[in-house]
């Protein structure tokens, strides 16, 4: 009879060299597979970014203006967005065609539209809670909150009014003025005059040079127009400090480095803490007259 040959079990030493080897190739791979995923991630928010220019351009092609990033005046409620007025523009007409732009956007005939989460709106990088923000807990921008009652889905992404009502960024506002952007809130008296809805012609310095939105590393709402909402105010740099109290007022990023912006022209390029401020504060202001050297970004 033939004898069985009895297989030799791992030594202890054996198995703890294996398990080091494994630990060793996860510890190897583990960064590898984070920085493809953030890399998809990052491509994504760019995405949004390109979709939400191109549809305030389809916006401003039909009706030669881009939208105001608050509404205001007779016949509208206060304070609906640019991001709810160009909802057409990104298919999702059904929800556009639910809000009611005669009455507040926190009426209760809009709570179940504010409270819609809209992808193209967010940016999944964003480690922050998903989930909407309590219309008790919306900011206006003279510090009071808006009646408790609704909810506004969150958004990560501001217009560009050109200026700067916080303290943190009273350096572009001292040097620049405010109301020097794209989108802005109208029939608001100015140095220069109420502001109006502006057109092409009136970006002199070129569509192409001018940031229309940019990142946000949280926002009040899509729904919620101007201050902490439809816009960003300009800060010294494009990435300030990640403190709760800026997330939602200045541009900012969960990017490594970062922060992506659309221009006019429909282009999404990221910029980095490094950039000069005086190139940085020339892409926020339609007319400037201060070309802006391509390397300079």
């Amino acid at each position: 009879m033939r004898r069985r040959r009895r297989r030799r079990a791992f030594t202890l030493i054996e198995l703890l060299v294996v398990v080091a080897i494994l630990g060793l190739l996860i510890g190897l791979l583990a960064p590898a597979v984070q920085s493809a995923r953030e890399a998809a991630r990052r491509l994504q928010c760019q995405n949004n970014l390109r979709q939400v220019a191109l549809a305030l351009n389809a916006y401003m092609t039909e009706r030669n203006v881009f939208p105001m990033s608050a509404t205001a005046g007779g016949g509208r409620g206060l304070n609906h967005s640019c991001f709810a007025m160009i909802l057409p523009e990104l298919d999702r007409r059904p929800l556009f065609d639910a809000c009611n732009f005669s009455v507040e956007n926190f009426a209760p005939e809009n709570r179940s539209v504010v409270a819609t989460a809209v992808a193209t709106y967010l940016c999944p990088s964003t480690p922050l809670p998903a989930g909407p923000i309590a219309s008790g807990l919306v900011l206006r921008a003279d510090g009071s909150p808006y009646p408790a009652g609704s909810a506004f889905a969150r958004n990560h992404y501001g217009a560009d009014w050109g200026g700067s009502l916080a303290t943190f960024g009273e350096d572009f506002a001292r040097t620049k003025g405010n109301y020097r952007g794209v989108m802005m809130t109208v029939r608001v008296e100015t140095p220069r005059g109420p502001t109006t809805c502006i057109r092409p012609q009136d970006v002199r310095d070129g569509l192409s040079n001018t940031v229309l939105v940019g990142e946000k590393r949280d926002g009040q709402g899509w729904g919620v127009g101007g201050f902490a909402g439809s816009e960003f105010d300009a800060a010294p740099s494009p990435l300030p400090p990640d403190r709760p109290d800026l997330r939602t007022i200045f541009t900012g990023s969960y990017h490594p480095g970062r922060v992506h912006f659309a221009f006019g022209d429909g282009s999404v390029r990221p910029l980095r803490d490094s950039i000069d401020r005086k190139a940085w504060y020339a892409v926020l202001t339609r007319d400037g007259r201060d070309p802006v050297d391509a390397d300079a970004l």
